[in-house]
């Protein structure tokens, strides 16, 4: 291994000079290259991810082969293999590219062509088609008061001499996109000359990438560095892209020094993207963070109330309890199934009843099941898994095997609905504190046990039918 790492380093500084491109780039592409094998015949490298292997296969496969050919005397084949392997230099373990699943890309393509249009459209136009993103139509709750506000805050001041960069972190479909959307409005408002630019995280590594290959980085840099507002959406997908993170530190930093407004987005906090080089993910902590929490129940009331008002048809209070029961964990969800309740009712003359909402649910989350019917299902399945019948679950028995599947059932349903503690105890005729050891066990176990984590998967997908 030594003399094909001496090889390597020897071939370095021969394709630098070859290729005369910027140290950034050549960073890019050629820091984690490694020789794994070389015979009379081929030679095999290897780089850490398919990007800089498709770039490297497709675009400097030639160079690489007359550098080889002056090192060692001869030309022979070369492959391209992506490879973890202990000669290359890691900064992280956890070196592997966080990347957006097909689904994903599609919601995010689709999202920024929305917002992009959205910057584009004048002002002052009285038309828009986005005048539902604003502040005001943002129904707020304890869970997002506070990213509320530093959104306002933000987007009512420029230059940015506080509050920067806004990081704002949460789970998909908590309203995210809404105060992005709302701080853009806000801002063509307020400051109409400014220049705004939106860009997903993975639209800003693919024209960076674009650029590298036509040699034109200047001209990407200009698009950027020329901003006022730069808005970064899904952030997290910088994670991995150990050298492109280099460019994306240069831009930050020329915004920031400038004093231009930067807001950025993730599903998670700036210490959990990894791996993140130390000085951006201090950048990013430098600024304000601002954490969306799940809806609170009343908040789910407020949005589906609102929501169903503004379409024009009233759902009783009850059945909004029940939707609230039943979608406690993403917003755009809730307001999916409201919209598609709104054309089943204007298009059917379908009327707001409990198989309306069961039938709407369905359509936008298939793994959804009534809280009364998912209760019953995770019993029948833990009971078929650790071979006890359900009456013996119910029962005062406590033998081992018997306990260990109670506190399991206890445990899944406690995870996947929103029952009280007491509540689940009626299920078991046990009282609350029964109830919450047996949840303190189970997340102890699961901590200390690998087999209990996977067994509680299994059995959750068997009750999701996945």
């Amino acid at each position: 291994m030594d003399d094909l790492q001496s090889i390597v380093d020897t071939m370095l500084p021969i394709l630098d000079e070859k290729l005369g491109i910027a140290k950034s780039s050549f960073n890019l592409w050629f820091g984690y290259f490694g020789l794994v094998s070389l015979d009379g015949e081929k030679a095999v490298f290897s780089t850490i991810n398919s990007l800089r292997k498709d770039i490297l296969t497709k675009k400097y496969i030639g160079v690489i082969r007359e550098a080889l050919a002056e090192v060692i005397g001869f030309e022979v084949d070369i492959e391209i293999q992506v490879v973890k392997d202990n000669s290359l230099k890691y900064d992280d373990d956890t070196v592997e590219e966080i990347k957006p699943t097909p689904e994903d890309e599609e919601e995010n393509r689709k999202r920024a062509e929305t917002i992009n249009k959205m910057i584009s459209e004048p002002s002052d136009d009285s038309k828009s088609k986005f005048d539902e993103y604003t502040f005001s139509n943002f129904i707020e709750g304890a869970s997002n008061k506070f990213a509320k506000k530093a959104c306002e805050a933000v987007a009512d001041t420029f230059p940015a001499d506080d509050y920067n960069p806004l990081f704002i972190y949460g789970n998909s479909g908590l309203g995210k996109t809404h105060l992005l959307c709302a701080i853009i409005n806000h801002m063509k408002e307020k400051f109409p000359k400014l220049n705004i630019v939106y860009k997903t995280c993975e639209e800003f590594l693919n024209e960076m990438v674009s650029h590298l290959g036509t040699n034109s980085m200047d001209e990407f840099k200009e698009r950027y560095r020329s901003a006022d507002v730069l808005l970064i959406d899904d952030v997290q997908f910088l994670g991995g892209k150990v050298q492109t993170q280099e460019e994306f530190f240069h831009t930050f930093n020329f915004l920031y020094e400038a004093n231009k407004r930067i807001i950025l987005s993730s599903d998670r906090p700036p210490h959990e993207i990894k791996p993140l080089e130390d000085r951006i993910r201090s950048r990013f902590e430098g600024g304000l963070l601002a954490d969306i929490q799940p809806p609170s129940a009343e908040l789910r009331f407020a949005i589906i109330k609102r929501k169903s008002e503004n379409l024009g048809f009233t759902i009783p209070t009850h059945l909004i309890e029940y939707i609230s029961e039943r979608l406690h964990e993403n917003i755009r969800q809730i307001e999916g199934v409201v919209k598609k309740m709104h054309m089943f009712i204007k298009l059917q003359g379908s009327s707001v009843e409990k198989d309306l909402i069961d039938r709407c649910i369905t359509a936008v989350d298939p793994g959804n099941i009534p809280v009364d019917i998912l209760i019953d299902r995770i019993i029948k399945q833990v009971s078929e898994f650790y071979g006890v019948s359900v009456d013996t679950l119910k029962s005062n028995k406590r033998t081992a095997n018997v306990a260990h599947a109670r506190h399991i059932a206890v445990y899944i349903i406690k995870k996947l609905t929103e029952k009280s503690y007491q509540d689940i105890g009626d299920i078991f005729n046990r009282d609350h504190t029964t109830i919450m050891s047996s949840c303190t066990k189970i997340e102890t176990e699961i901590r200390t046990k690998k087999n209990i984590d996977r067994d509680i998967k299994t059995i959750i997908n068997l009750v999701k039918g996945v």
